[in-house]
């Protein structure tokens, strides 16, 4: 179960969303944080990351679910502010163009960000021929993404010897369906409110490239900031979230 927002917490909650590969647990220190701290901060495991899950069942989940998972949780109680990371970029997106002023804002660290009509697997890679193998691995795999290897850490030197043992010993096999299926937007993303964190501007989504509401925040490091640089990370929500508190 979902470990929930502290009672006496005010303000908008935090719903914090895993990349691909991973459950709550990859948040959970942070959210742990943030709620002693006085926000009502989740970390939330989308539908098919939990680590008993079958094979079927994974395989089962599509993206328009883990939007539909996360928009009831958002919707339920006082407004929110979405974390996401990578893969959950399209999933925290999307449930910010459904709700509307419900999402007070979005913070993406290092996020795939929908584009209506594309999928995942549409923007991933460096050419057409990448993003074909890695579609034709997902269906081979009977609709599941396998997660990197353990070796694959070994290119983040961020990561700690225990950082790497943890991910790669709690990595599952993501839901295929949801980085293959097309996203839908009634607006795209530039129009909405939000903070994008990236290792460097380089790696700025296209999408971003003079968004008049969007807040840049540069973190170098690897994939998992969370990880490197909790402590930053964790203030980076925090002050946005109060914020964004004061304006509401």
């Amino acid at each position: 179960m979902n470990p929930q927002p502290d009672s006496y917490s005010t303000g908008p909650r935090v719903l914090l969303l895993p990349g691909a590969w991973m459950g709550s647990w990859i948040w959970e220190p942070i959210a742990e944080t943030l709620r002693s701290r006085g926000l009502g901060a989740q970390a939330v495991t989308l539908a098919g990351l939990e680590p008993d899950a079958a094979a079927g069942q994974r395989a089962a989940v599509r993206l328009a679910d883990h939007v539909d998972q996360v928009s009831i949780l958002a919707a339920h109680g006082s407004p929110v502010v979405l974390v996401a990371h990578s893969y959950s970029g399209m999933v925290a997106a999307q449930v910010a163009d459904r709700l509307g002023d419900q999402v007070r804002s979005t913070i993406h660290f290092q996020s795939f960000l929908p584009v209506d009509g594309l999928s995942l697997i549409d923007l991933w890679g460096p050419d057409g021929g990448a993003r074909a193998q890695e579609r034709a691995d997902i269906i081979a795999d009977g609709c599941l993404w396998a997660a990197p290897p353990a070796a694959a850490l070994d290119a983040e030197p961020g990561l700690s010897a225990d950082d790497r043992s943890c991910l790669a010993g709690r990595f599952t096999p993501h839901p295929g369906r949801t980085v293959l299926d097309q996203a839908s937007l009634e607006q795209p993303v530039d129009s909405q409110h939000g903070v994008f964190v990236t290792r460097s501007r380089a790696q700025l989504p296209a999408a971003l490239v003079g968004a008049a509401d969007w807040r840049i925040e540069i973190l170098p490091g690897g994939h998992w900031p969370m990880l490197e640089h909790p402590g930053e990370v964790t203030e980076l929500i925090g002050d946005h979230t109060a914020a964004v508190d004061s304006l509401l």
